[in-house]
């Protein structure tokens, strides 16, 4: 049935792809379809493709700082790290997770940590979700389809990956797409299965003065808990089949939804000029007008089927089984206005200015009397002013700072100031790039985080305001492949899940140094990539942290027939020093402490093969190829163990017309 629904999904997004061709290809104007020329960033995209003569031009941007400002983007068209299946990995090298893809997952490195999410539960799902922020948008002279699909496992224990999207220009001012992204995971372990998905649609239309940009989405996960294996040594000390080793609970599922609406709108003000920011040649105009539209639903149910009293150590509402439910709408309108950067005044740099207004209705399990408990509402509103001066378009310098407050509602008096400043030189073969950033926030806690009534975890506690100060320094050299920060973290009221898996605060300051370095040694066709983090925290019993991280990837690469095949063959392998991993509490869906023992120092090797024919990439990987070399002690988080040894495939095909 899966396979059925994903040829389905693949022969739909082809069909519009044709059908779409002959409309744009034969415009009358002449400007959608007719020009060989590229744009600027393009040439090495469709070249290292090899098609000099592809007539596809294609721009691509996501929207930041509230959909003030656009971020250019290029399509990842090389091999590059295809292989690199599980999105947790894309977004850090190293990570505390429950072994199955699509999983909940922790970074265990702190400043790639995803906090502060305004609805908790979906802190442990965020890179599986694709959420209004994320989204890609396009202005297209054909019409561009990307599919994906992986897979991996027995029939009985298939794990499953799938992403569709598919855009097109509907004249040369409007485009629209849509996307389909999921994961399909029986598990390799009992009782393990994740289901996720998400769907997009989405469109932009800019012309003249006046562009408008609109998201609908929806993401669902779907995650049967089974509480880590009952006995540590059914991995360690002997050689059960996976499926075979016994787990704590049955019956036992998170489900999450999420949906998004989003629309953004602006109008410009004055006479425009063209501009070049990040290598594309806008019209940029004196002042910028903007409006930004938030609707979001989040909702959260746990769910028990029967009880075990002897995994959760305390049930408070009913022994015979679980139903907690937790939902969180917002609602949010910003209006902003920019002041554009000029490169003929002295001063050229911009400003922007705006004011936002959050509504917010959380409905949960509230208590309303002496052991009395009844599902209920709670209102919540902030008001925000938002100030931002930048500087995108220097030569060598550029920068960026930006101030946020609240001045009214449940966060008053929060603030953020961010900034950042990039100083570039060299020429163009020997780019080298030096940053500085830095941030300082008082941060309310999520209303979630000072009350909750679950069957097995209750808390009602006063949380004061958090501060943070980040200070970090990098340096880059992109001929050389060579990358080298460090960053310093000082946390004060600091607020974790403890021992006990409920919320806990540090009155005490942490402190948290990073450093990291990233180097490609190249030799003929072989390339050595080499990533390394290292972490040191101040409080090792309230924020235990690995002190190194590795992620080495090392390979032989070459082409072949002028360009029209490309292999790529080699091995990698992700490693990171031992320390008190954390544990897992499937009632809340949250990471917690734990000091029962320490977990890594054990590498987990891949060895894979990729190779490209034109348009489509191909890999296969031996995922885990050491499972039962050496130690088996493979556990990601306290009781999960990663998954065994397993064979994955997969393809990703991109269409241009």
């Amino acid at each position: 049935m899966k396979q059925t629904f994903i040829l389905f999904i693949f022969t739909l997004c082809l069909s519009l792809s044709l059908a779409a061709q002959k409309e744009l290809g034969n415009r009358p104007d002449g400007k959608i379809g007719e020009s060989g020329s590229k744009r600027d960033g393009e040439k090495s995209e469709m070249d290292s493709l090899g098609y000099n003569n592809v007539k596809s031009h294609i721009k691509t941007w996501r929207l930041l700082d509230y959909g003030t400002r656009k971020s250019i983007l290029n399509i990842d068209t090389l091999l590059g790290d295809i292989q690199n299946f599980n999105p947790i990995f894309q977004r850090s090298i190293a990570n505390s997770y429950l072994g199955n893809l699509g999983s909940p997952y922790q970074s265990i490195i702190f400043k790639d940590r995803v906090r502060n999410e305004p609805f908790m539960f979906f802190n442990t799902f965020e890179a599986y979700m694709n959420m209004p922020k994320e989204i890609l948008y396009f202005n297209t002279t054909t019409p561009f389809t990307k599919f994906y699909y992986s897979t991996a496992g027995s029939k009985d224990l298939a794990e499953n990956k799938l992403r569709v999207l598919h855009t097109q220009n509907v004249n040369q001012f409007w485009n629209v797409g849509i996307s389909f992204n999921l994961i399909s995971s029986e598990g390799q372990y009992q009782n393990q299965k994740t289901k996720l998905y998400d769907f997009n649609l989405f469109s932009s239309y800019e012309k003249g003065r006046y562009g408008a940009h609109f998201v609908l989405n929806q993401n669902r996960v779907l995650v049967n808990e089974n509480g880590g294996v009952a006995d540590d040594t059914q991995i360690r000390d002997t050689v059960i089949a996976s499926e075979n080793v016994q787990v704590n609970l049955s019956d036992t599922k998170n489900q999450l939804s999420n949906f998004n609406f989003v629309a953004n709108q602006y109008y410009n003000i004055g006479n425009g000029k063209d501009l070049i920011i990040d290598g594309d040649t806008s019209q940029i105009y004196p002042v910028k007008v903007v409006h930004d539209f938030t609707y979001e639903s989040n909702n959260r149910e746990f769910k028990e089927a029967v009880v075990d009293t002897d995994f959760f150590k305390n049930t408070y509402l009913n022994n015979d089984q679980s139903d907690d439910e937790t939902s969180l709408k917002t609602l949010s309108n910003g209006f902003h206005i920019v002041f554009n950067e000029n490169q003929n005044k002295k001063l050229s740099f911009g400003a922007r200015l705006g004011l936002l207004n959050e509504f917010s209705v959380y409905n949960l399990r509230r208590l309303v009397a002496e052991n009395s408990f009844s599902q209920q509402d709670k209102n919540i509103h902030n008001t925000r002013l938002m100030t931002s001066i930048f500087r995108q378009t220097g030569v060598n310098w550029n920068w960026k700072f930006l101030g946020e407050y609240v001045f009214e509602g449940y966060n008053q008096s929060d603030y953020l100031l961010d900034g950042n400043i990039v100083y570039q030189f060299g020429d163009s073969v020997n780019r080298q790039y030096l940053k500085i950033t830095s941030q300082i926030k008082s941060n309310t806690p999520d209303f979630l985080l000072t009350e909750y009534y679950g069957n097995h975890q209750q808390w009602n506690i006063n949380l004061d305001k958090s501060n943070e100060l980040s200070l970090g320094l990098n340096y880059e050299n992109k001929r050389y492949g060579f990358k080298i920060g460090g960053q310093v973290d000082n946390l004060e009221n600091y607020t974790y899940f403890g021992y006990d898996t409920i919320v806990s605060q540090k009155t005490k300051s942490i402190q948290v140094l990073t450093a990291y370095v990233e180097k490609d040694f190249k030799l003929g066709h072989f390339t050595l990539s080499q990533k390394i983090v290292g972490q040191k925290s101040s409080d090792n019993d309230i924020l235990p942290l690995p002190d190194f991280s590795v992620y080495s990837n090392n390979y032989y690469s070459n082409t072949f027939f002028n360009g029209a095949l490309d292999i790529q063959t080699g091995f990698s392998v992700y490693y990171n020093t031992s320390y008190y991993a954390p544990n897992y509490s499937p009632s809340t869906g949250q990471f917690f402490l734990q000091n029962e023992q320490e977990l890594g120092d054990y590498p987990k090797v891949n060895l894979y093969f990729n190779f490209r024919i034109k348009r489509t990439r191909i890999f296969i990987m031996y995922d885990h190829l050491n499972a039962k070399m050496g130690s088996q002690n493979y556990f990601s988080s306290l009781h999960y163990p990663l998954n065994p040894g397993m064979l994955r495939y997969g393809l990703r095909w991109t269409f241009y017309d």
